[in-house]
Order: C-alpha cells, then structure tokens, then sequence
C-alpha cells in the first residue's frame, strides 16, 4: 500500500528519484510475494506439496499453515490475500496466479456460495482476469450490498473492474443493463 503510495506521490509532484523509489519497492514486494506467500505452478521455493494451496495463509517462524486466524474457510485463507484491493494489484497478484487460485478455489459457481463480504472481495479480485464477469456481478439488478466488505465499495469495485478492461466492451454492456456509459475518461483506454 505504502509503496504505491510512495511511486504516486514521487509522479505528482514530479520527483522521479521518489517515483522510481516507489516502483522499487512494488518490484521487491511483488517478486517476494510470488516466492513466499502466492503460489503458481511454477514454484520453486515452497515444498511442492504446499504449492497447489496458492496461499501461504499463516506463515511465522519455520511454520507455514494454510488457515488463518479468524477462521479455515477457504474464501477466508485466499481472501485476506486479496486485499486491500488497489491500483497496484494486477503488479502483486499477477493474472497467471489469480487464474490458478481461481480455478483451485473458485471457479464453476464455488465463489456464489460464498457469502458477506467474502463474495464481494472475490469477485472483486476476479477482475484482475475477468474485468466482465466481476462487472456483471457488482451490476446485477439482484446485487446485494451486504456482498461488500466494509472496508469496500462499490464505486471502487466497478472503478476496478473498467479500468481493468477495454472500456468499449463496458459502454456495450452498461447499455445493455441500462447503467449509465463509464466515465467519458476512460474510453478509448486500452489495458
């Protein structure tokens, strides 16, 4: 969070030394969260047997155990590795391990059965490879507010899912679900 914070604040006051600072240590976190706490196939750190739980869940000391705290649902473990959800998550959780994890985890209706908030961070982390999907579901006439997590919104949500695709696929949808176009800015930005 900070370190995207960090390469912002360096881009708007137009420090590059401070930006490029920032995008450092977006590179550290990214490559050390993908050897030690989210798992691809391709994993060559990890036992092999702990690979296909994608997650690390708790990891303290010699100990590595795919729980968490607060409970062993499984939309527990992998969403609190979801969040907090912001601009640089497509560069922490790469699309190749979100695909994975979704298919481990998620995929063929497994995430509808999900419920609270839970629901609503998955879908929201789907975005990063399925921008559509996660807009349908956050725009579904039957969408249910207790879907978002508390620290969430559904403007923020939906800001994800547009930009996290190309925005004239969403004017063609919005319009089939009578919601007004995305913002003006974003057409014609290609992701």
């Amino acid at each position: 969070m900070h370190a995207y914070a960090i390469k912002m604040w360096g881009r708007t006051i137009k420090d590059a030394n401070m930006e490029a600072r920032g995008n450092l240590m977006l590179s550290v976190m990214a490559r050390s969260l993908s050897a030690y706490y989210l798992y691809t196939d391709d994993n060559a750190v990890q036992p092999s047997n702990f690979v296909g739980n994608r997650v690390a869940g708790i990891l303290f000391e010699n100990k590595c155990d795919h729980t968490t705290y607060f409970g062993a649902n499984i939309e527990y473990i992998q969403g609190i590795h979801m969040l907090p959800l912001l601009p640089s998550t497509k560069f922490t959780r790469p699309s190749e391990f979100v695909r994975q994890e979704w298919a481990t985890y998620f995929d063929n209706g497994r995430a509808q059965k999900v419920e609270g908030g839970w629901k609503g961070i998955l879908y929201a982390n789907l975005a990063t490879i399925d921008p559509l999907a996660a807009w349908e579901f956050f725009t579904d006439k039957n969408f249910d507010p207790a879907w978002l997590d508390g620290g969430a919104s559904l403007t923020w949500y939906l800001t994800y899912c547009a930009v996290s695709r190309k925005p004239r696929s969403l004017i063609g949808l919005a319009h089939a679900l009578s919601l007004p176009d995305p913002p003006l800015l974003l057409r014609g930005f290609e992701s």
